[in-house]
C-alpha cells in the first residue's frame, strides 16, 4: 500500500528529474511512460519509468517488462476503426 502512495507522491518531490506534465501514470507493469521535454515542446527521450522504495525489487511481470525494452521489442502503432 506505502509503494502505491510512493509511485503517486515521487512525481511531486523536487528532486524528481522529470516535469509531472511529461508523465503518463500507467500503474501496472510499469508506474509511468514519460515523455521527457514534450510539454516544453521537444521531446529528448522516451522512458519507461518504475517507482521503488526502498529495497523492494522488480517482480516477475516488471523483469519481464524491462527485459523486452532493453532487447528492443517495441513497436509503435496507429489503429483505426
Amino acid at each position: 500500500m506505502l509503494g502505491h502512495v510512493n509511485e503517486k507522491i515521487a512525481p511531486l518531490l523536487p528532486n524528481f528529474p522529470y516535469h509531472y506534465k511529461d508523465l503518463v501514470f500507467l500503474g501496472k507493469g510499469i508506474d509511468y511512460l514519460v515523455f521527457d521535454g514534450l510539454s516544453q515542446g521537444e521531446l529528448r527521450k522516451i522512458v519507461f519509468l518504475e517507482i521503488k522504495s526502498g529495497v523492494s525489487s522488480l517482480n516477475k511481470n516488471e523483469r519481464s517488462i524491462k527485459e523486452c525494452i532493453w532487447r528492443g521489442d517495441i513497436s509503435y502503432e496507429v489503429r483505426r476503426k
